[in-house]
C-alpha cells in the first residue's frame, strides 16, 4: 500500500508539472493497462513495476480532471459583481469579520467570501444558507512568504469575494446543505454555548481551539504565542487531539470489561460524530480514516482471517492518504495535509525502528538496576520510560515536519521540542477537563466546579506558551540559501532520529536507577551497617 500511495503522489506531481492533455493521459492509461495484463498473463518479472507505473499515470489523470480551468475562470472576475450560491462551510464569525466558503451557481469550484463588519453588527449566516451577494471578486492575493492563492486552490477555491454591508447579502433559502453536516454545525454551536456558559475568556476561546480547531475566539497575542512556540499543532485538530479523546473514552469503557474490538466498534461512530462536528479538517480526516482501518483490522483479526501482527499503522496511513488524494488530488499541495501525514509518518517510523531496540534493553536494565526491589524504583523507571518515549515521539514529529515548515513559512522552531514537553501534557489534561465540563452541563454545580478548574488550567497553558514563545531564539527565520542547506542536513538528522531517541530512553532509565541506588546507599539502615 505504501508504494501504491507513493506512486499515486508522484503521478499527481507529474500531472501538475507536465500538464499533459487528458486525452494523452487516457491513452497512456489504456496502453499501460494492456501491457500490465500481458506481463501478468505470462508472469514476466516487471509486471508489479508496471502496475506502479499505471498507478502513477492514474494519479496524473485524476489530477488533470480535478484541476480547475483557471485560464477561463480568472477573466470572468472582471465583470463579476454579484453571484448566487450555497454556504458549504461552517461560517467563521469574528468581531470584525466573518468568512465562509460559497459554492457558486453555474460555476465550477468554490469561492472564499469575507464579510467585514467593523462595528460588530452583522447578518447571521449559517451552513446551508442559499443567498445572493454583491461583492468585489478578485484573484487570491500573494504574500511575501506564503502563497495564499496556491493554498486556496488546494481546497478547490479559485477566487475571493469581499463585502462590507449586510445590504449586499440577500438570503433566499435555508437548509440547502447536507443533513448530517447541518447537524454537526448545530451541535457545534450548542457546544460553544455550553463552553461560554461555564468557562470565562480567554479560556473558553482556547478550549474551542483545542476541541474543535476554532481560532476565531482567540486573540492575536494568544495565537501568535502558540505559533512562535512551535506548538500550533495543538490548535489544529488532528490525530493527537483525537487520540487524547479516544484514550479518555477507552479508559471509561474498560470499566465495563469490554474487549479491545468491542471498544473499537463503540468508539467508531463517536469518532465519525466528532469529525462532523469539527468540520472535516484534513488532519482529522486522516486520523479518522486510520482509526477506521485499525478497527477493521482488529475485527478481521479477531475472526481469525488475518494475524494481528499484520496490522501495520504505516499501511493504514498510506491507505488514508490514498483515499484523500483519490477524492481530492489537489490536497497533496495543502500544507495541512503535508504536515499531518509527515508528522504521523515520522512518529510511526521512529517507533517501529526504536521500540524493538528499547524492548531488548528494557529487561536488561531492569535486572541490572534491580528495579523490582522497591516501589520507588519501579515508579521512577516507568516515569523515565514515559518521558523519554515522549521525547522520542516529539523529536520524530518535529524533524519530520521541519522541512515543510521551512519551505512554506521560512521558519525553524528551535524551542518546539522543549515546549512540547510542557504544552502537550497540559493540553491533554485541558481536553479531558473540557469533556468533563460539557458532560456535566446537566449538573450546574458540578459544571461550575469543573469550569473554574478548567479556566485556571487554560490560563496556565497560555502562560506556558507565552514563556516559550518569548525565549531568545525560540524560532529561526531562514532565507533561501539557509533553507536549501537546512533541507540537505535535515534528512541526515531524521535518519539518526531513532538512534537518538533510543539513547535518550536508555540514558534516562540509567540515570533514574543510579539516583535511586545512591539514595539507598545513604539510607539510615545502610549507614548503621557501615564501619
Amino acid at each position: 500500500m505504501l508504494f501504491i500511495t507513493l506512486a499515486w503522489m508522484l503521478g499527481i506531481l507529474l500531472g501538475r508539472e507536465l500538464s499533459p492533455t487528458p486525452l494523452y493521459a487516457w491513452l497512456a492509461v489504456i496502453g499501460l493497462l494492456f501491457l500490465s495484463a500481458i506481463l501478468y498473463r505470462f508472469q514476466c518479472p516487471p509486471w508489479p513495476l508496471m502496475l506502479l507505473v499505471l498507478t502513477m499515470t492514474l494519479g496524473a489523470l485524476f489530477y488533470l480532471h480535478a484541476r480547475l480551468p483557471l485560464e477561463k475562470l480568472y477573466p470572468l472576475l472582471e465583470n463579476l459583481k454579484s453571484i448566487r450560491g450555497i454556504i458549504v462551510s461552517y461560517p467563521d464569525h469574528r468581531p470584525e469579520r466573518s468568512s465562509f466558503v460559497l459554492q457558486p451557481e453555474g460555476l465550477p469550484g468554490l469561492l472564499q467570501i469575507f464579510y467585514y463588519h467593523p462595528n460588530g453588527k452583522y447578518k447571521s449566516l449559517d451552513y446551508g444558507d442559499e443567498l445572493s451577494i454583491e461583492a468585489r471578486f478578485e484573484i487570491p492575493w500573494q504574500f511575501e512568504d506564503f502563497s495564499y492563492r496556491e493554498h486556496l486552490l488546494t481546497r478547490n477555491i479559485w477566487a475571493v469575494g469581499s463585502l462590507w454591508s449586510a445590504q449586499q447579502i440577500h438570503p433566499t433559502e435555508s437548509d440547502r446543505g447536507n443533513a448530517i453536516v447541518a447537524w454537526g454545525y448545530q451541535a457545534r454551536l450548542s457546544l460553544f454555548e455550553l463552553i461560554d456558559q461555564y468557562i470565562p475568556q480567554p479560556g473558553s476561546g482556547l478550549l474551542k481551539g483545542l476541541l474543535f480547531g476554532e481560532r476565531a475566539y482567540l486573540s492575536d497575542d494568544i495565537e501568535s504565542g502558540f505559533r512562535d512556540a512551535g506548538v500550533m499543532h495543538v490548535l489544529a485538530v488532528s490525530g493527537m487531539n483525537l487520540g487524547i479523546l479516544v484514550g479518555l473514552f477507552w479508559a471509561f469503557l474498560r470499566l465495563f470489561r469490554l474487549s479491545a474490538t468491542q471498544i473499537h466498534l463503540v468508539l467508531l461512530p463517536l469518532v465519525f460524530a466528532y469529525l462532523v462536528v469539527v468540520g472535516f479538517e484534513v488532519s482529522l480526516i486522516r486520523a479518522s480514516l486510520m482509526y477506521g482501518f485499525i478497527t477493521l483490522g482488529w475485527v478481521v483479526a479477531e475472526r481469525g482471517w488475518i494475524l494481528r501482527d499484520w496490522i501495520d499503522p504505516l499501511h493504514g496511513l498510506s491507505a488514508a492518504a490514498l483515499m484523500i488524494l483519490v477524492w481530492t488530488p489537489q490536497a497533496l499541495f495543502d500544507v495541512s495535509f503535508q504536515l499531518s501525514f509527515a508528522a504521523t509518518a515520522g512518529i510511526i517510523i521512529a517507533a517501529q525502528c526504536a521500540l524493538p531496540l528499547l524492548e531488548e534493553q528494557r529487561e536488561r536494565l531492569r535486572l541490572q538496576w534491580d528495579v523490582a526491589s522497591s516501589f520507588p524504583k519501579r515508579a521512577l523507571f516507568r516515569l523515565g520510560e514515559l518521558v523519554a518515549l515522549f521525547v522520542l515521539i516529539s523529536l520524530a514529529a518535529q524533524l519530520a515536519v521541519a522541512p515543510i515548515l521551512a519551505y512554506h513559512f521560512h521558519r525553524v522552531y528551535l524551542a518546539a521540542l522543549f515546549a512540547n514537553l510542557v504544552i502537550v501534557p497540559l493540553s491533554t489534561v485541558a481536553l479531558w477537563l473540557g469533556v468533563f465540563v460539557v458532560c456535566s452541563a446537566a449538573l450546574p454545580l458540578m459544571a461550575d466546579y469543573w469550569g473554574t478548574l478548567e479556566g485556571w488550567l487554560l490560563e496556565r497553558l497560555i502562560d506556558s506558551t507565552q514563556f516559550f514563545a518569548h525565549l531568545p531564539g525560540a524560532y529561526l527565520m531562514i532565507d533561501g540559501a539557509m533553507q536549501s542547506a537546512f533541507l540537505v542536513v535535515l534528512p541526515l538528522l531524521l535518519s539518526a532520529d531513532t538512534r537518538v531517541g533510543a539513547e535518550l530512553v536508555l540514558s534516562s532509565l540509567t540515570r533514574s536507577c543510579r539516583i535511586l541506588q545512591a539514595e539507598n546507599s545513604t539510607s539510615p539502615e545502610k549507614s548503621l551497617e557501615s564501619p
